[in-house]
């Protein structure tokens, strides 16, 4: 009898392990958006403002219909580092 994988608990999982990674991925932009403001770089502070946007908006933009596991799990935002592991 074959596994059958749970796809609705599947791509909670992987959405899960998406939003720790982009997690992280904030939490570095908060310095350098910090160093900008005070410096007064509304450019710098533009740009950084629109990535930490991308980020925040993968969870709404982010297409998981994979139909099985494998094409789940290769599956992976651009916006964001590649997978360790």
């Amino acid at each position: 009898m074959p596994i059958r994988v749970n796809m609705e608990k599947a791509r909670a999982i992987h959405m899960d392990a998406i939003r720790k990674v982009r997690d992280a991925e904030l939490v570095k932009l908060d310095v350098p958006y910090l160093r900008a403001l005070e410096n007064g770089e509304s450019s710098d502070q533009a740009t950084i403002a629109a990535a930490k946007q991308l980020l925040r908006d993968i969870p709404q933009t982010f297409d998981l219909n994979a139909r099985t596991a494998q094409q789940l799990k290769a599956q992976w935002p651009e916006a964001l580092p590649p997978r360790t592991g």
